[in-house]
């Protein structure tokens, strides 16, 4: 690194912070005059609320207003473009470009570029010219530390400073260190349906997360943030990732486990029964004989929509249309005019009664008259004065629903029609046992239903009746889907978020070797591309593995070998050898562990058991001993250091030393899929270090 190079530097850092902190000033003085500029009150707070989010985003910038720097020598126009590469982009109030946005088309050549000749996608065409400079800055508290100068895409020393930090500084610098293959995905355009295939550590969130704050920069004229949906695996995922968006200058962005979007979609609060607490890792059921896999499967869906036509053939209250016993409407000229509702148009049960009430009200109007005058007679013919008193009183009510057309009557009609979508699931499994599938979890799941217990596989075909009967209106303005840990949805799943999202463009990333719910997952991405999206979406792959060191990553990869999968391919970081302890007491080796893996500078330990059991009988042995924390499905609040948990609920987290216990033949079956995943999820947690415990008996694979 040259001297004076490095005071150059120093300089235009300073002349940054200050120009920074120029705009701040200039934004701030526009706050107070805010009154005076909008005297319109709607038109100020918008404003209002607009400079105080650039105060904010320039404030947290100051401590690192920039991470790169390239310099491009344009053909066309022969100038020189010197651009400083920040999480945001930040102009002065003459129009003067301070840092550029890591968004920006111009950036993309940090990402994706050699040094020599280069080119960019703009919005005016492809723009040719020489990279002559592209710089990594290591810039902390405002000081520049160092800057390291690289020639290549992939070169090694761009991501060294990134891959050897912890945990919680990685989240919040990956932005200078995304690779062009990353990269590629992130700028993928939003019309683009995509499926990513990544194996673990190869940064499928952050991907994800960048690809979202990529498309509501670049379409931010089109639609707002709020246009765009995440969804993720659980609580305790979506939570981990939530303080990523706003890092990255994206705030709006709505956030999903798929629990809370069913709940949302059907407007109903419900606990799910077998919750993560309670994973069964030995489930191996052949998923023809499994009634969990058949609820979450395109042939349960086609089963539900031919007992819905059904429903709707034989729905109509089977009686004339009457007020105060004076006949309105026959039965049979209300079923001929709803069955002629031309159903593309009117797309969902609800839009069709709809439509009938207002073409049935128009009938009734047509007839004001005579069903009037029927009523009058009525009247008319009686001769008790009471009873004549009270037919004049429902002649006038009646008088007052015609002169209304009726509507009122034709809404408490179609009313009867019970729509309670649980009843009516309820009775979709009662067919399906009339065919002889699945009796005795049938009988089961009804007196479950009958209690209010749901199980996560009754989701999607409680929200497939929902959406028949009601559509999807309010999911309409959407623009964009996110699905992180996607290889859990099985294939229906799919098909119910692209029907309730009809507007959108889905991102879907997942890992099949880290599918652990064999009675939900989707068993391969070409039957999701064929059978759900009609071929109109791309499978891309991320094979590089960024988060584990090469020592580690080569000892998971004995686990996809034995499963059949493509090995991941570790980036060029080694560290200290996986650890593999023999231990006659398990909490005093895990102990031990703890402190050694403290030295080493890890900043953020777990603690993996394969199950709930486990780990609850191991958190109180640590827990009299150090201060740990235990996260199960209910408690996703990660705020200490040293945790305890599961392996199904370390997936997409990451750790800077990882310790699994209890690695046996006897608790992992080399030949049960399941178990192989989820040892390969958790031993692909770590960062740094990784010690696997074990009593005499070490899994064979391993040894």
């Amino acid at each position: 690194m040259d001297k004076e190079e490095f005071v150059i530097e120093q300089k235009h850092l300073h002349q940054t912070i200050d120009d920074y902190k120029e705009v701040i000033s200039d934004t701030q003085l526009k706050l107070k005059n805010l009154p005076a500029l909008y005297p319109d009150q709607e038109r100020r707070i918008a404003e209002q609320e607009r400079l105080l989010h650039k105060v904010n985003k320039l404030e947290n910038s100051l401590k690192k207003p920039y991470f790169a720097r390239i310099d491009f020598y344009n053909n066309e126009s022969s100038i020189k473009d010197i651009c400083y590469i920040g999480k945001i982009g930040v102009t002065d109030y003459d129009n003067k470009v301070i840092t550029v946005d890591w968004r920006a088309p111009i950036s993309s050549l940090y990402y994706d570029s050699n040094v020599g000749p280069a080119s960019y996608i703009a919005p005016e065409g492809k723009i040719f010219g020489e990279l002559q400079l592209k710089r990594q800055y290591d810039i902390e508290n405002s000081i520049l530390n160092s800057f390291n100068d690289v020639d290549t895409v992939s070169n090694d020393e761009i991501l060294k400073p990134y891959l050897s930090v912890s945990a919680d500084k990685r989240l919040k610098n990956i932005v200078a260190s995304i690779q062009s293959e990353q990269n590629v995905i992130i700028r993928e355009p939003i019309v683009n349906n995509l499926i990513i295939q990544g194996v673990a550590g190869s940064g499928k969130t952050t991907v994800a997360l960048h690809h979202i704050a990529y498309l509501v920069y670049n379409n931010r004229d089109y639609y707002d943030a709020n246009q765009y949906i995440v969804i993720g695996p659980n609580k305790f995922f979506v939570d981990y990732i939530s303080s990523v968006l706003p890092d990255l200058d994206v705030d709006g962005v709505k956030q999903f486990d798929f629990v809370d979007f069913a709940s949302h979609y059907l407007n109903t609060n419900f606990e799910i029964k077998n919750s993560l607490d309670n994973f069964n890792v030995s489930n191996s059921k052949h998923p023809d004989d499994n009634f969990s896999y058949y609820r979450t499967s395109l042939e349960f869906q086609k089963f539900i929509k031919e007992y819905m036509k059904n429903f709707e053939e034989n729905m109509l209250p089977k009686s004339d249309l009457e007020y105060k016993n004076i006949k309105i409407l026959n039965f049979l000229e209300i079923e001929k005019e709803y069955y002629s509702i031309n159903k593309k148009t009117s797309d969902t049960i609800s839009k069709r009664i709809d439509r009938a009430i207002l073409l049935l009200s128009k009938k009734i109007d047509d007839r004001k008259t005579d069903i009037l005058n029927k009523s009058l007679k009525n009247v008319l013919k009686e001769n008790n004065t009471n009873k004549q008193k009270e037919n004049a009183k429902d002649n006038q009510s009646l008088k007052k629903e015609l002169d209304a057309s009726g509507t009122n009557i034709l809404k408490r009609y179609f009313k009867k029609i019970k729509f309670n979508i649980y009843d009516i699931y309820k009775n979709i499994l009662v067919e399906v046992k009339s065919n002889n599938k699945f009796d005795c979890e049938i009988d089961i799941k009804l007196n479950e239903l009958k209690k209010g217990i749901i199980e996560f596989e009754d989701l999607t075909p409680l929200m497939y009746i929902y959406y028949i009967i009601n559509g999807a209106e309010e999911f309409k303005n959407y623009r964009h889907v996110v699905i992180d840990e996607a290889q859990d949805y099985n294939l229906f799943t799919f098909f119910m978020l692209k029907k309730i999202l009809p507007n959108s463009t889905f991102s879907i990333y997942g890992d099949l070797a880290q599918s652990l719910y064999s009675n939900r997952s989707v068993n391969s991405w070409e039957d999701v591309v064929e059978k759900v999206f009609d071929n109109n979406i791309s499978i891309k792959y991320l094979n590089k593995s960024y988060r584990t060191t090469i020592e580690i990553m080569n000892e998971a990869n004995k686990i996809n070998k034995q499963l059949g999968y493509s090995l991941a391919e570790p980036v060029i970081r080694h560290g200290t050898d996986v650890q593999y302890i023999n231990a006659t007491n398990t909490s005093k080796s895990i102990l031990e562990q703890i402190n050694y893996m403290k030295e080493k500078g890890c900043k953020t330990i777990v603690i993996i058991g394969k199950n709930m059991n486990e780990v609850d009988k191991m958190y109180h042995d640590l827990n009299s001993q150090i201060n740990i924390e235990k996260i199960t499905s209910k408690n996703y609040n990660f705020s200490n250091n040293i945790c305890i948990t599961t392996g199904y609920l370390s997936k997409g987290l990451e750790f800077d030393g990882v310790i699994i216990y209890n690695v046996t033949n006897n608790n992992y079956d080399i030949n049960n899929k399941l178990d192989m995943k989820l040892l390969y999820v958790s031993m692909t947690r770590a960062l740094h270090e990784l010690c696997i415990i074990y009593n005499q008996d070490l899994l064979k694979i391993l040894s």
